[in-house]
């Protein structure tokens, strides 16, 4: 069903992307107005248009050209990067970690374009092996549970591509067996999250399981501690529905994830689920653009005093912590690709489960982008 609350968040979506595309070369954008072509809006374009069933719409020949803007910047050993000095580079993996978001990204991008690589992603070699894998996963420092599930995430999404691109058969037993007992262990019992019982804050703890839990509806494992987690994720809003003072896409995104997706599999909580799903609509729509081009960084009836700059975890190279860079709050910066993808995704999220809101629609889930990947979509068989 196509309502009419879903023509209008479609609509303000494609707007924005539209106002960021540059020249004629499909697939290149900007990420925000102030910026020139940006690798994160040619990648987070491609998701929004694939969420409203928009990207294969368009001629094959011209999402091949928006693919190889993503493929060339593969490096011969597999990874991704945006800087030709690493065409040839070959890193350990320990000198992976700059590098797993922004190759976590470009196959992202490319699966939804359902295109792939020619080059064979031989960085992962070294996570072939199910101890060192378990070790791998292990070795982050969880307290610190965003960025360390960050990295896991971006693993996933690199052996998965293995499977799926090159045949690797192996990799769901390998998974079953070095990453599953390594995450069943740093999962706290007492809060439904990860990292949480070694030190990490509440918010932390949600925003890392968020990235964490789209790899066990990937694969299909059981979720334990549900009951504890929507405690958790309950506690974690805030008065005006958001889940960052003043809003913020990823934040409130991870928010609207965990909720919808754990009403799948349990009726704990349900009437108190479903109002906090009403009230993190009421939230999201703060963030639509009063001109109907995009999604506002942060609510519109929101001033700067109310703002918290989130963290941004960075890898830097040498280093074995992420540091913290403190963006979006600049009262300049008022709109970015990510929101125009992420408000969206998490209004379809929550109409999904609350149904009668006016913004029900037919959006696509695609479980090849793990940040998309719900408990209840449909088989990836019916998605390809």
């Amino acid at each position: 069903m196509e309502t009419a609350g879903y023509q209008r968040i479609k609509d303000t979506a494609l707007n924005f992307v539209k106002s960021m595309k540059i020249g004629d070369t499909p697939g290149v954008y900007r990420k925000e107005r102030s910026e020139g072509e940006s690798f994160y809006g040619s990648y987070h374009a491609a998701h929004v248009l694939d969420l409203f069933g928009e990207l294969h719409n368009r001629p094959a020949a011209d999402l091949d050209r928006w693919a190889n803007q993503f493929i060339n910047r593969q490096t011969e050993q597999g990874f991704f990067a945006g800087k030709p000095s690493e065409f040839s580079r070959i890193r350990t993996l320990d000198e992976l970690e700059p590098v797993w978001h922004y190759t976590r990204g470009n196959i992202w991008a490319l699966r939804v374009l359902d295109r792939k690589p020619e080059r064979e992603l031989r960085f992962l070699e070294p996570l072939l092996n199910a101890d060192r894998l378990y070790r791998w996963v292990k070795h982050y420092d969880w307290r610190n549970s965003w960025a360390a599930g960050n990295q896991v995430l971006a693993a996933a999404t690199a052996l998965f591509a293995l499977r799926d691109w090159f045949g690797a058969s192996e990799v769901d037993a390998l998974m079953e067996k070095a990453v599953f007992p390594a995450l069943e262990e740093l999962q706290d019992r007492k809060t439904g999250y990860w990292g949480t019982q070694l030190g990490a804050d509440r918010a932390n703890g949600l925003f890392g399981t968020i990235h964490v839990i789209p790899i066990y509806f990937a694969l299909g494992w059981p979720l334990r501690h549900l009951e504890r987690s929507i405690d958790s994720t309950l506690a974690c809003q805030l008065a005006d529905g958001s889940f960052w003072p003043g809003g913020s896409d990823c934040p409130d995104f991870d928010g609207a994830y965990q909720l919808a997706n754990l009403a799948a599999l349990t009726d704990y909580r349900r009437d108190d689920v479903k109002t906090a799903c009403r009230r993190y609509l009421a939230h999201a729509l703060q963030h639509e653009s009063p001109d109907g081009v995009g999604w506002l960084l942060h609510r519109r009836d929101s001033q700067p005093k109310d703002w918290v700059p989130r963290p941004h975890w960075i890898w830097q190279e040498g280093a074995n912590t992420a540091t913290a860079e403190l963006r979006d709050e600049d009262p300049n910066r008022t709109h970015i690709m990510l929101g125009s993808w992420f408000y969206p995704l998490s209004i379809a999220l929550v109409s999904h489960l609350l149904g009668n809101t006016g913004y029900e629609g037919p959006y696509h889930f695609n479980s090849h982008s793990l940040h998309v990947c719900n408990v209840f979509n449909e088989p990836l068989e019916q998605n390809q």
